[in-house]
């Protein structure tokens, strides 16, 4: 990598696909926005089960861990714009 361009070397389609993975992606409706406050609600409601009803332990952890990730991965699906050739939205 160099120092100052971090597009140096990339071709068209590697540097669309930094931006689409990098760059901030403000929700851009309404619906985005209710697509966000869903997602989290639905991961905050499994982590709390997981909170009740779990041992406390380190596959606890594990799993809250693997909900901090749903979390994060799903928001990117939601904020991102959809990626070259990949799959169809089923909404």
């Amino acid at each position: 990598m160099t120092d100052n361009d971090p597009y140096a070397g990339l071709d068209e389609r590697q540097v669309a696909e930094l931006d689409r993975r990098c760059d901030h992606h403000p929700p851009q409706t309404l619906a985005q926005v209710e697509q966000h406050q869903q997602w989290r609600s639905t991961i905050k409601a499994a982590m709390a089960e997981a909170m009740r009803s779990l041992p406390p332990g380190r596959e606890t952890s594990l799993v809250l861990t693997a909900l901090d990730d749903a979390l994060m991965y799903g928001n990117a699906a939601i904020a991102r714009p959809p990626m070259n050739g990949g799959r169809k939205s089923v909404r």
